[in-house]
């Protein structure tokens, strides 16, 4: 079951994400931003009390991971049909997954988070939460 997270969400949010770089840059925008923002909304798909996948949604990029590589992607259909983004983030495998929603897009793949921006094209600070060393799978919008 896929729902929107709150405050008390951040133990399971936290035991879940911490573990590699991919979770670990989900949560540095929940701890810089936190569950209230406008721009940044994160759900969580969970089963029996377990974490299965987060997404994050934040101006218009998507981040999302999860471990089994089990993305939710009724959900992703319905939330991209009404959030456009401009990027997909997350580990290769789990957005390949989504490359097929998002046929106009062009799959990459880098060796770091790409840069966010708000939504005035202002890029994020992201000191604390750039993540390298690992293969990051990106969509990026065709325009």
């Amino acid at each position: 079951m896929i729902r929107e997270c709150t405050e008390t969400d951040r133990e399971i949010l936290g035991g879940y994400l911490e573990e590699d770089s991919y979770g670990q840059a989900i949560l540095h925008l929940i701890d810089e931003f936190g569950f209230e923002q406008k721009f940044q909304s994160v759900y969580m798909d969970i089963e029996e009390e377990q974490c299965k996948g987060v997404y994050l949604m934040i101006y218009k990029n998507v981040l999302l991971y999860s471990k089994e590589n089990q993305v939710e992607i009724d959900f992703l259909e319905q939330m991209l049909s009404v959030l456009v983004p401009e990027m997909v983030i997350g580990r290769k495998d789990n957005v390949n997954i989504v490359s097929w929603l998002l046929t106009d897009y062009r799959m990459d793949t880098v060796d770091q988070i790409p840069e966010l921006c708000d939504e005035e094209g202002n890029a994020l600070k992201r000191d604390t939460w750039k993540k390298e060393g690992q293969e990051w799978g990106v969509l990026y919008k065709e325009d």
